[in-house]
């Protein structure tokens, strides 16, 4: 049957004669397929309504596929839907699923899993009421398991959202070729992906991508991903990465990460920012790379990676306070510095390079700062020592470019003076 919008307002209608809604304990079960296209253990669990749709609530807690009815819409979530057990629930391309108000979710449990599998022609579209077509009218989907056969690709979440998320990734899952239009507050939550590629978010109330590491994302961003019209146009990640040992990668989105309360970067972890990225701090918070963490920031003259304020004015966010050890492995390279600098950030300064730091950096812009200094080395002997410093511009500055403490109380070296800084360019 062709969908249209009539027969969806009909199959509307027909639902809440029926007193759709509700959130019973009816559950789809397995392991036999029946004419109602759902795979199940008896089918009146799993009952149609006067329309000929699947009406789905309560739980599941054996291996179902929904198929394609061929209806406006195929299958209809009343409330919360659980995905239990080791139950993996596989959706045919061109499936709808219409969830019935702001309670309408489904989650996926920790050892349970979900393969929705759509194509470019075909596409699963997970939608809320007919009558309600606006941002938040659903609630979200959540995934808390980690298998591999957790796959999203050519699905459409349309109006979802209704608390913080469209769709919430606390396990792990591979999202590729998929669309989050409208969120009552932000687009998708991620945990850890196995991919992230090719999606289109546009339209969310907040944020279009929010990211937690505390435990398993060790990879920030994706491929080839579309941010459109959302109210805060930036990928949110969390501001501290200290897990010991353990590999962190920002990879180029087309928009930047935004840094709430900052980025931290501490204790014996590896940090790898690939060419093209871009950060934006906000108000009072700073990039902090602690003495054992290794820093890998190595942008290209076409491509370099940016670290700037989220307000575009000098002084909306502190600055680099940079502490690693590591110069034989951490590298500042084509990176631009923007809008950093307050007057309360390490004495008035942008880019601080503390006592024993080392690490190659080449080819860097500080500009547009709002601080007396652009670079503050607390010790000039270990500066010549330690870093390998080539081709720094500093632009800006209100006053002198570089400070440079030589450890002897009260006495500052000029610049010019010393091994080390003869190559940074004063404007």
């Amino acid at each position: 049957m062709k969908k249209t919008p009539f027969l969806i307002a009909a199959s509307a209608l027909i639902l809440a004669s029926c007193g759709g809604g509700s959130n019973n304990n009816q559950g789809a079960q397995s392991p036999e397929t029946n004419d109602n296209g759902i795979t199940e253990q008896n089918p009146s669990d799993a009952p149609k309504n006067a329309d000929g749709q699947v009406v789905l609530s309560g739980s599941i807690d054996k291996n179902v596929t929904w198929k394609d009815l061929g209806l406006p819409v195929d299958y209809i979530v009343e409330g919360e839907l659980y995905l239990n057990g080791n139950s993996l629930v596989t959706v045919e391309p061109g499936v709808t699923i219409m969830f019935t108000g702001t309670d309408g979710r489904i989650f996926v449990g920790e050892n349970a899993g979900i393969k929705m599998q759509g194509t470019q022609d075909k596409p699963i579209v997970l939608t809320g009421p007919t009558n309600n077509q606006n941002v938040g009218s659903w609630g979200f989907v959540e995934i808390l398991s980690k298998r591999s056969d957790n796959i999203l690709e050519y699905v459409t979440l349309q109006n979802g959202g209704a608390s913080d998320f469209a769709l919430k990734i606390a396990g792990s899952a591979s999202v590729k070729n998929c669309t989050i239009d409208g969120a009552e507050q932000n687009g998708i939550y991620i945990l850890k992906t196995t991919a992230f590629e090719n999606n289109t978010i546009k339209n969310c109330k907040e944020f279009p991508v929010v990211y937690d590491t505390w435990t398993e994302n060790t990879t920030l961003g994706g491929k080839n991903n579309t941010y459109q019209n959302n109210g805060k146009n930036y990928i949110k990640t969390r501001f501290r990465f200290d897990e010991d040992s353990k590999s962190y990668t920002f990879l180029k989105e087309s928009i930047p990460y935004f840094c709430d309360e900052g980025l931290e970067l501490n204790n014996r972890t590896t940090t790898t920012i690939e060419a093209g990225a871009k950060f934006a701090f906000n108000r009072g918070t700073r990039l902090y790379v602690g003495p054992e963490t290794i820093i890998k920031a190595q942008g290209t003259a076409a491509d370099p990676i940016v670290f700037a304020g989220a307000e575009d004015k000098p002084g909306s966010w502190d600055g680099a306070e940079i502490r690693t050890e590591q110069n034989d492995e951490s590298v500042f390279a084509y990176c631009n510095f923007e809008n950093a600098g307050s007057k309360d950030f390490f004495d008035d300064c942008a880019f601080l390079i503390s006592t024993d730091a080392g690490f190659k950096f080449s080819n860097c812009n500080i500009s547009r700062i709002k601080a007396k200094y652009g670079v503050r080395v607390e010790n000039a002997g270990n500066f010549v020592d330690n870093m390998r410093c080539d081709n720094i511009t500093i632009s800006d500055a209100s006053s002198a470019k570089v400070i440079v403490n030589t450890g002897i109380e009260g006495v500052i070296d000029d610049e010019a003076t010393l091994d080390g800084l003869d190559k940074i360019k004063m404007d």
